[in-house]
């Protein structure tokens, strides 16, 4: 039951605002997300006892500082203009308790990496789908020169195909049997990415591929393997570069003319906008240094957050909120720096550890898009948080199994439980 609500999950969040109940975007999602939250969390404490005892402590520690934030989103209630919109901080939380414990808890199940690839791959299909969606300009994922998809802005859909491509890339990479059908839903994603006008997200997704294969040729020479590899990926790296570009300036000329003039020097209106918006931000948080104006507050009339993640938290609960924050961030990025340079750098022992090498590498970077994105698109918004809590529990999950293997374990240790199974073989 637990698994089939977190697939259900998954595809829940790419369509938030298809899913409403009472006019809000994406309740269906926090609904599923309350329920695997309540399902999972209950055996947080046994499952954390199966983890590595890294893996237990980073889950802890960022749930710990998720629940502080959540605290004191909630006692911004008591000052805040719209006391209702304080619950979007809380929405965006709710996914990280949903969404780690259960994949921790479905990983400890038998047949654990199964039911852990059956997730990565939803988040692959979905992508595909929205993507094609967005590509063939199907009911609200319509196309002009900006497309939002099923979000309530592009720069939303930017985010959540740019969080996707790494996975993609490291399944592709990974597999065995499918790669020629893995490469073809990279090419899409790529195209929903062009399709979605969001510069910043285009350059993170391009910036983001070539980080992953960078890191795969690294793996690579290190270990001494497939010269052949190292050599076409050299040679495409620049190919899809300017592919990617020239797909841009095809199929989206006003994103490219606008990505043209920032990488030029030039000062487009966006980043203008932003600017401002951060200048305002800023002084909104200077004003209110302790408690801040409120999570989940808009910006005046001028937008619904910050577009920035640390300035929207100093604005919205404080110092407090920034300190909380930040500690989340910097636990989380040099976990990630850990985990890829143990990788890089680690043993191998057999095919099983290649591929949970590389599924690590890629979550690592998917995980590094979403952290960058919201310094510029997006606030850790609940319609988009999900996919930072995602890739997070994955990278928690392959370094956990990672360790097992560089350990000398041929597979990863599984526990009985009892109860049906769904969707096992």
């Amino acid at each position: 039951m637990l698994q089939a609500s977190v697939l259900l999950l998954i595809v829940s969040i790419w369509f938030p605002g298809a899913t409403r109940i009472a006019g809000t975007d994406g309740s269906l999602s926090f609904l599923l997300a309350l329920f695997c939250a309540i399902a999972s969390i209950v055996a947080y404490a046994e499952t954390a006892r199966r983890l590595h005892r890294t893996e237990a402590a980073l889950a802890t520690a960022v749930l710990t500082i998720s629940a502080f934030i959540i605290i004191l989103s909630l006692l911004s209630m008591l000052y805040a203009d719209n006391p209702l919109r304080t619950m979007r901080a809380v929405f965006a939380q709710v996914f990280g308790f949903a969404i780690i414990p259960a994949v921790a808890a479905i990983s400890t199940r038998p047949k654990g990496l199964v039911a852990v690839d059956r997730v990565v791959m939803t988040i692959v299909i979905m992508s595909v789908v929205t993507s094609c969606l967005v590509a063939i300009g199907l009911g609200d994922a319509r196309f002009a020169d900006r497309a939002e998809g099923y979000f309530k802005h592009s720069n939303q859909l930017g985010i959540a195909l740019s969080a996707g491509l790494p996975l993609i890339a490291a399944k592709m990479v990974s597999s065995r049997k499918h790669r020629v059908l893995l490469l073809g839903c990279l090419v899409a994603v790529l195209l929903g990415l062009v399709k979605s006008g969001s510069k910043t997200n285009f350059v993170l997704g391009v910036a983001g591929l070539g980080a992953f294969f960078g890191l795969y040729s690294i793996y690579l020479i290190r270990r001494k393997k497939s010269p052949i590899k190292i050599i076409v990926g050299t040679v495409a790296a620049p190919i899809l570069l300017q592919v990617s570009l020239m797909a841009l300036q095809s199929l989206n000329p006003r994103a490219y003319n606008l990505l043209a003039l920032q990488l030029s020097g030039g000062e487009a209106h966006s980043v203008v906008s932003r600017q401002r918006l951060w200048s305002i931000s800023i002084d909104l948080g200077l004003s209110h240094p302790f408690m801040g104006v409120g999570a989940g507050q808009p910006v005046g009339d001028i937008a619904p957050h910050s577009h920035n993640l640390f300035i929207d938290f100093f604005r919205t609960l404080g110092m407090p909120g920034l300190a909380l924050v930040s500690i989340m961030v910097l636990v989380v990025l040099a976990y990630l720096v850990s985990a890829v340079l143990c990788t890089l750098f680690g043993n191998d022992r057999g095919d099983q550890a290649t591929e949970v090498n590389v599924m690590v590498l890629g979550a690592s970077v998917s995980l590094w898009n979403y952290i960058v994105a919201n310094q510029m698109s997006d606030s850790f918004g609940p319609s988009t948080a999900a996919f930072f809590w995602l890739p997070l529990a994955l990278l928690i999950f392959y370094r956990g199994m990672q360790r097992s293997l560089q350990t000398g374990l041929e597979r990863p240790q599984l526990y009985p439980v009892t109860g049906s199974q769904l969707f096992q073989h």
